[in-house]
């Protein structure tokens, strides 16, 4: 267990405890105030206050109190990143949120994940978020807009990309995520982590355009992330966890909306509204306070006929087709319809400033029970992680981070159909919002392992990561098994597609300016699948290495009013 001297311990105490005690905006996901709050939950095995509300983000308090004295010696992840406040006679407090200025340059290809309204094409992607917040005993309103500009410079196209309907449905993969953004360069503009809501005790009902992360995973959660813009919605749900005794604590969202299609989308169902509508629900029981368990329930719903208030309650309904009363299996066919959902734990485990984690996702209903008992793991995927943060010399504190993630379709698939995760045969835009996954960002079909570990000390954070993607896998085991191609012994594994990443990131934070930087290299093994099915004599010993190599550079800095 790491020791903390008493400073530290006294700061983050008081900081955990005011997490029930909320009085201001949200903290955007992603954000340097957000990492604090997940390290300090981390570090605080006796105080289960803040664990349950990593599942459901973002947070919906401002937990910092601003105090020069009790802070300035403390490091940067132990001081709070807040600007001082306005208030007003009338019961209101005014502020402005840390002005964010972040550049990105891609040397060869597209990358970036988990960037909100961003889309990080080859070349130069500067952007800029910031706006201010206002908040009373019963109502907030935070501005926050994003703007972002991309050079969108050209590369090499893939083969098997489609750019048009018919070569979509050609290889399988109907969905609304382009594989470039249009041919030049353009502005994005988004309201961000903008809402305005009403809030009573633990209750608050709102609308809102901020992106959702929902569940335990700290790379890739499985629904929704913050890999696309938000979807602009209403929501009802709880700022705070809401304890019920002999019962434990809960927490919930419900949100409705709509997402909207990029300018690029080509195919069927273009132009139709798609509304969406979803629920995360977690409880932490009474009798093992550091577990955490929820379930997430999510539709896509083309609105064939407008506003339909069944498409609002469809939550309800059980999660088996055959169990739907006659009246509303007839509706559920003629509305195109698709759900996702999934069941996530969090276990933090006391006195080892660790926690274990896990997210099973399922597209689509089962038939019935039967079929559910029989092939649970049919149109799944999953992930697993733990953290730890411990001492070791040369810094204050360590966290390491292991997450594996797999979207790549089941052994089920030699008997059943099967999909890409994230696409359906009706609901064509996937589950997607302005042309980006709203769920993990490695994308259908792909699966991911990786590490990283963060070193923190004084006003300095130094990370390494390392990441292995197999881009895609699902369609690289369809089209190359040994069944479908001429040669009976091997199929084309070699041509396997896969990313290795390799990541270093840092951070100097002596306020009120944070400076953060991060650079990944990028081997693409394959890149283009130009070669894929191709034999003619070839094989493992004597195929051609058709790689590229790419280079990310990031620089940020964040300056807090």
């Amino acid at each position: 267990m790491i020791h903390l001297t008493r400073q530290y311990s006294l700061s983050l105490l008081f900081i955990l405890l005011t997490v029930g005690k909320m009085s201001a905006q949200s903290v955007p996901v992603g954000s340097l105030q957000e990492e604090q709050i997940l390290l300090k939950s981390l570090l605080a095995d006796s105080l289960t206050s803040a664990n349950i509300t990593s599942v459901n983000r973002p947070f919906s308090h401002n937990p910092y109190k601003r105090d020069s004295d009790t802070f300035s010696d403390n490091p940067w992840w132990d001081r709070p990143i807040q600007g001082r406040t306005i208030s007003l006679p009338v019961g209101f407090k005014i502020g402005l949120h840390p002005l964010q200025i972040l550049g990105t340059y891609n040397t060869l290809l597209p990358y970036g994940e988990n960037n909100q309204a961003a889309w990080y094409g080859a070349g130069l992607n500067p952007e800029i978020m910031g706006g201010f917040w206002m908040t009373s005993d019963y109502l907030t309103l935070s501005v926050q807009p994003h703007f972002i500009w991309q050079q969108n410079k050209n590369f090499l196209r893939p083969r098997y990309t489609p750019t048009s309907r018919y070569e979509a449905e050609a290889i399988g993969i109907r969905i609304d995520a382009p594989y470039r953004f249009g041919a030049e360069s353009f502005w994005t503009s988004d309201w961000g982590y903008s809402s305005v809501s009403l809030h009573y005790g633990p209750i608050e009902a709102g609308i809102s355009s901020e992106p959702l992360w929902w569940g335990p995973a700290v790379q890739y959660p499985l629904v929704l992330s913050n890999n696309a813009p938000g979807i602009n919605h209403t929501f009802i749900g709880t700022r705070e966890a809401l304890r019920i005794p002999f019962f434990g604590s809960v927490q919930f969202r419900w949100i409705a909306g709509y997402a909207q299609e990029s300018d690029y989308y080509q195919g069927s169902s273009a132009g139709d509204n798609r509304f969406v509508n979803a629920i995360n629900v977690a409880w932490s029981p009474a009798f093992m306070p550091y577990l955490t368990t929820g379930i997430i329930r999510l539709y896509h719903i083309y609105e064939i006929n407008g506003f339909d208030w069944d498409n609002i309650t469809v939550m309800l309904n059980p999660f088996q087709k055959t169990s739907l009363p006659e009246g509303q299996r007839e509706n559920w066919q003629r509305t195109p319809r698709n759900q996702a959902a999934s069941f996530y734990a969090l276990l933090r485990i006391p006195g080892a400033n660790a926690e274990l984690y896990g997210e099973f996702f399922r597209e689509d209903h089962s038939y019935d029970w039967r079929d559910f008992m029989q092939q649970p793991h049919h149109n799944s995927g999953w992930s697993v992680g733990m953290q730890k943060a411990f001492y070791a010399p040369l810094a204050d504190i360590y966290r390491i981070n292991l997450e594996i993630t797999n979207l790549g379709i089941t052994q089920v698939y030699q008997t059943r159909h099967q999909t890409y995760y994230y696409t359906h045969n009706t609901i064509r835009h996937g589950h997607t919002n302005k042309g980006q996954v709203l769920g993990a960002a490695i994308g259908p079909g792909s699966s991911s392992q990786f590490l990283g570990i963060d070193a923190y000390r004084g006003d300095f954070k130094l990370g390494l990561t390392v990441q292995r993607v197999a881009e895609n896998e699902t369609y690289h085991l369809r089209t190359n098994s040994i069944q479908s191609t001429p040669n009976e012994n091997f199929g084309d594994y070699f041509r396997h597609r896969v990313n290795l990443n390799l990541g270093l990131n840092f951070l100097y934070g002596p306020g009120p300016f944070y400076l953060t930087g991060s650079f990944i290299w990028t081997k693409a093994y394959n890149y283009g699948r130009f070669d894929y099915g191709r034999f003619q004599g070839i094989n493992i010993t004597n195929y051609e290495h058709k790689d590229l190599y790419n280079s990310q550079l990031q620089i940020g800095i964040t300056y807090v009013f």
